[in-house]
């Protein structure tokens, strides 16, 4: 079977008792069904009692949508690596486009979130993409130059620790999703890319998932094309029963049961 994994971040919403809901309608959904791997993202607030909701649970996984670089000091408002794993997170998202629109994140930053996070074991999801619809070849240099800066340091025991979520901005939150051919050859271009500095066998090790207008209509024909080895989904994951069917559809693509 295809390796696969699919996930959702929650962005600001749900409450506490929103997010337990959703959980526990999703294991409801996907009770007796074999599937591939599951994350899920949650607002912070959240965070503690999706931890003790999911305790126990080997294929729901979760984690944070941001986090500091720095362990610790005089950051009002932010919250750090050691935090999170003492919350028992296994992921935490980096470089949305939303955090680099509305907070003026950048390359340099997600760097040092990115060394952070692997130090203190976290799985960074990192968003990567282009911010306006380009050709093939502008898309590689503007995917050569972003993976750089952001990657710098990042050793080549380590890279493959990250889920590399192409999401190009001009399809996230919109009605329809990049072209299928154009998310293949996308991700072929990253995982040329992570070959070309850390080897072939770590750019096929490293997972390369696809965020951005993810809904039933189109999940299949995404999660099928060469080099997709996961979806990343928003709106359509906090709606449970449309979340279940994505999963559901793919995971019987593939073989799951």
């Amino acid at each position: 079977m295809k390796r696969f994994i699919i996930g959702s971040g929650w962005k600001m919403n749900n409450t506490i008792a929103e997010s337990i809901t959703l959980l526990d309608n999703l294991e409801k959904n996907l009770d007796q069904f074999d599937y591939f791997p599951l994350f899920v993202l949650p607002s912070f607030t959240a965070l503690h009692a999706v931890s003790e909701r999911l305790a126990g649970n080997t294929r729901i996984i979760f984690g944070a949508q941001n986090m500091h670089w720095e362990e610790y000091g005089a950051f009002t408002g932010e919250i750090s690596a050691p935090m999170l794993r003492e919350l028992g997170c296994t992921y935490v998202e980096l470089n949305h486009q939303e955090r680099r629109a509305y907070f003026n994140e950048n390359n340099e930053i997600t760097n040092l979130k990115i060394l952070t996070a692997l130090k203190f074991g976290l799985k960074p999801i990192l968003c990567l993409g282009e911010e306006t619809i380009l050709s093939e070849r502008e898309v590689h240099i503007f995917l050569q130059e972003q993976m750089a800066e952001m990657l710098k340091d990042v050793s080549h025991g380590d890279v493959t620790k990250i889920i590399f979520a192409y999401e190009p901005r001009w399809a996230i939150g919109k009605a329809l999703a990049a072209p299928a051919t154009h998310i293949k050859m996308v991700h072929g271009i990253i995982r040329e890319v992570l070959s070309e500095n850390y080897g072939a066998i770590a750019a096929q090790e490293t997972y390369v998932i696809y965020g951005g207008s993810v809904d039933k209509s189109n999940a299949i024909e995404i999660a099928t094309q060469d080099g997709v080895d996961g979806l990343f989904i928003g709106r359509s994951g906090l709606q449970v029963e449309i979340f279940s069917e994505i999963i559901k559809s793919v995971a019987c693509e593939f073989g799951y049961k």
